[in-house]
């Protein structure tokens, strides 16, 4: 299995949690995902699947919603859609009550390009709402999360040419930039969350700039972790997990950030880890759980976790 179209839910329990083998989106990775809090269910779009190229598919997740209350996907019709895209960030946004979508690698006949256009999903049927004025401008692997009562987006990248390192927040109309310097070195593709209880951003790793190489080359891991908080960033001066692109981030009360999947080059990351705000903490291996990259999580209002897709090809 070098695609994954697994679907790993928690929300059913340790001892009986759900790993999916119902119909639903086909093998893919760097899709995007989002819990949709209004609906109380997991809107997933696109991603580069593993037989049909680039997907402009709208999929559901209901917890509850499958044969005998089971969990289940659903493929959404909606009356508009945005282009076809991998790499693009989303999350809900809470004062607007609508899932966002923002960039991503739009197909053409060459490579692609990034895209700097913002959609808005309320539920039943996409949006284009992007601003005339500026924003964050094109960009693929960037992150975002919902934060308070809005979203906040980071990073990103245009090939491996010019790759950012500032936060922009939503107001429904227009995104504006809200850290200041000193920055992170530019990356996309990083593992970020949000820790509700701090009001902090979290990042890790990601691909940054490959000195050297032409625009079309893969970025270079980087193994440097990060905190926004009112705005300014903070270096997090502990050792801790290797060099890691394209893995994930979530927040829990118990451990505060854990990083896992993603590229650890030359291979695949297996190992989860976990920050304290003090120390970086090993958990060892997930069990059961191939190692992946672009996989896409997302976490519910009970923080349980849906993980989607992801590749095994270790492609460093």
């Amino acid at each position: 299995m070098l695609i994954s179209g697994d679907t790993i839910f928690s929300g059913l329990g340790p001892t009986d949690g759900f790993r999916g083998t119902v119909p639903g989106p086909s093998p893919r990775y760097l899709a995007s995902i989002a819990y949709d809090a209004s609906h109380k269910n997991f809107v997933l779009f696109g991603g580069h699947t593993a037989k049909s190229g680039v997907s402009g598919e709208t999929w559901i997740f209901d917890e509850t919603g499958g044969q005998y209350a089971l969990p289940a996907w659903r493929r959404a019709q909606p009356a508009h859609n945005p282009p076809p895209r991998w790499g693009a960030a989303m999350a809900y946004d809470p004062k607007q009550s609508v899932v966002l979508m923002y960039g991503g690698l739009i197909p053409d006949r060459a490579e692609g390009y990034p895209g700097s256009d913002t959609w808005a999903w309320d539920g039943a049927d996409w949006s284009d709402v992007t601003p005339a004025a500026t924003g964050p401008g094109p960009r693929d692997g960037a992150a975002m999360v919902t934060a308070g009562d809005g979203v906040l987006l980071f990073g990103g990248r245009v090939g491996n040419v010019s790759y950012f390192s500032d936060a922009f927040s939503w107001d429904g109309r227009n995104w504006s930039r809200v850290d200041r310097g000193p920055t992170p070195a530019g990356r996309a593709y990083a593992a970020v969350a949000w820790s509700p209880a701090d009001a902090v951003l979290f990042v890790f790793g990601g691909t940054g700039l490959r000195s050297g190489a032409g625009p079309g080359a893969k970025g270079a891991p980087l193994s440097d972790g990060w905190e926004l908080k009112e705005g300014s960033w903070s270096e997090i001066n502990m050792s801790g997990p290797p060099a890691l692109t394209l893995g994930n981030a979530l927040w829990t009360p118990k451990t505060s950030f854990e990083v896992l999947h993603g590229l650890s080059c030359p291979k695949v990351n297996r190992e989860i880890w976990a920050w304290d705000s003090i120390k970086w903490t090993s958990m060892g291996e997930e069990a059961g759980v191939f190692g992946r990259w672009g996989a896409v999580m997302a976490q519910d209002d009970d923080g349980e976790q849906l993980t989607f897709g992801g590749s095994e090809i270790a492609e460093c």
